[in-house]
């Protein structure tokens, strides 16, 4: 019977000589190149004599020694994990993609089996919201666990709060949060962060590895994988892997006055080879792969042009440009499946999967025709909600929450930190989720999440969402998700709901007022925001790149 002698638990703990013992086994193999799967219980036995010669003798008296710190070899010398190894981190970050839009929704208008297959592996969030339907708050939220509105800004801008950003992520960013406790954090893609450039995150705690946001991060994970799985790497590690698409549907199937000309040849690739593609196919194969429009497409009563500006042009498209659209929004999304699923292959062939934590999610999704508006930075339910899956060990498989309120931004680094064992901020707005994925412990109590727009604040109970704008007199919405859940009645001026308003709104203003973001503006168009960056750049009050989108 042939014995192995380092196939043990990581935190077994052995006697000094039993350590010894190991040890001086584990130099004799390296020293013969005998591989693991031969070693006798002579050869342990002849390690033992050995030592013995020389005189090591055992004292129960001394503490024991931990097998933490041991680094057993496989049988090609490479490192190999055990059962209490750090586990890894693969973050998986699109842009853009609203919460149906994979097919493990139900959605018969795409093919996404690398999303899928991470869905199948784990526990999906189906009522997850961001922080902010926009990219640069919603990552600042992702990567720090605190609003946007904490720096003074809550859309893409360079005009944030520099020296409150550097005091946030200089020690409470996920990188920085991840590195003090031994890990490697790795960064590629897409970056679009305030305090950030596309070349450096390195206040965040990241290294970059690779700025292109469309292949980059797929490159970067076959590369770093790779040399991990060889042993080449010794620390635990966080990868970040930014994507772009399907972002890349702000062009408008072609209709941005941006395109081609005006934008880089990356940017306008993707979607002049759908363009291609698209004049390739039959009148009938192009029929058959246009989804059906948004049933929901007439505005919400109560609605203001501030409310809906930045995005209303859609509304004066035809039948031929929405199907356009739709079906590229589609394509692009089935364009990252298949990078993902380049990652998800790296990670299996390096043999990393067993101890590896992989999140799967988007910093905001897209309104696709719904209240006849493309695009985000609204306060509806196609550009809020966005996938947020788990799959790792001891997270429950194969797992759709339907009713958990979740928000991706607040909740992703207090639980990602509480399940690796990591210390992090108290006091931060979000909660930890590793009851619901393991099944096991208290489920903390939430009787409602709070997100923000540019220009709105809005409080959600997993039923009603009431939202207050900073326009001239406040104007305010109030959606009922179980009778109308296409949000196309605004019920803040019904009688019957003047109960609920009242509590949603004194729960929301007293949050505001803590944070100490009331009273509320009532000045904050877009165009008046343009006016107040224009004013802070020229101050030199942020410096990240704000037209990254």
């Amino acid at each position: 019977m042939f014995i192995d002698p380092f196939i043990f638990e990581a935190n077994r703990r052995l006697s000094p000589v039993k350590a010894l013992i190991l040890k001086h086994t584990k130099s004799m193999i390296k020293k013969y190149f005998i591989p693991q799967s031969s070693i006798s219980l002579a050869l342990i036995g002849l390690a033992t004599f050995t030592l013995f010669a020389k005189g090591v003798k055992e004292s129960p008296a001394k503490p024991n020694i931990a097998l933490d710190d041991l680094k057993p070899l496989s049988s090609t010398g490479s490192r190999t994990l055990t059962s209490q190894t750090k586990p890894n981190m693969l973050f998986i970050m699109t842009d853009q993609q609203s919460y149906n839009m994979m097919s493990c929704m139900g959605n018969k208008w795409l093919s996404t089996p690398n999303m899928d297959k991470i869905a199948s592996m784990g526990y999906r969030f189906e009522k997850n919201y961001c922080a902010n339907p926009v990219s640069m708050p919603s990552r600042f939220s992702l990567l720090t666990g605190h609003h946007a509105s904490d720096v003074g800004v809550k859309e893409n801008t360079a005009a944030y709060n520099a020296p409150k950003v550097k005091e946030i992520i200089t020690e409470g960013s996920l990188g920085n949060i991840f590195r003090k406790a031994g890990y490697e954090t790795l960064y590629s893609g897409k970056t679009h962060l305030y305090g950030a450039t596309r070349q450096d995150v390195s206040e965040y705690g990241f290294k970059i590895n690779g700025a292109d946001p469309y292949d980059g991060p797929a490159i970067c994970a076959e590369q770093i994988l790779s040399e991990i799985g060889k042993g080449k790497r010794d620390k635990p590690f966080f990868l970040f892997l930014s994507f772009m698409n399907p972002h890349d549907i702000c062009y408008k199937a072609g209709a941005d006055k941006r395109f081609p000309d005006k934008l880089s040849a990356d940017n306008a690739r993707e979607t002049a080879r759908l363009l291609a593609l698209q004049k390739t196919l039959t009148p009938e194969e192009y029929r058959r792969q246009i989804p059906p429009r948004a049933a929901n497409i007439a505005p919400i009563n109560g609605e203001q042009y501030d409310m809906v500006s930045m995005d209303i042009g859609s509304r004066e498209w035809d039948t031929a440009q929405w199907d356009l659209y739709n079906w590229m929004y589609h394509r692009l999304t089935e364009s990252v499946d298949a990078q993902i699923g380049r990652v998800l292959s790296a990670l299996k062939n390096a043999g990393l999967e067993e101890n590896t934590i992989i999140v799967l999610t988007s910093d905001h999704g897209d309104m696709s025709g719904a209240h006849g508006l493309t695009l985000k930075n609204v306060m509806f339910e196609e550009c809020q909600r966005v996938p947020f899956i788990f799959a790792g060990k001891g997270i429950k498989r194969n797992y759709a929450d339907k009713t958990t309120l979740v928000c991706n931004g607040l909740d992703f680094l207090p639980t990602i930190c509480d399940l690796v064992g990591i210390e992090h901020q108290k006091g931060l707005p979000g909660i930890s989720l590793k009851p619901y994925l393991t099944g096991k412990g208290k489920k903390p109590e939430r009787k409602y999440i709070i997100t923000e727009s540019y220009n709105a604040n809005q409080i959600n109970d997993g039923r009603h969402k009431y939202t207050i704008y900073e326009l001239p007199g406040h104007p305010e919405m109030l959606t009922d998700l179980k009778t109308n859940p296409g949000e196309t009645i605004n019920y803040a001026a019904n009688p019957a709901y003047d109960k609920i308003k009242t509590s949603l709104k004194k729960e929301l203003m007293a949050d505001l007022s803590k944070r100490k973001l009331t009273p509320l503006p009532e000045n904050r168009t877009i165009q008046n925001l343009r006016k107040l960056e224009k004013t802070r750049k020229s101050k030199n009050v942020g410096i990240s790149d704000s037209n990254q989108e």
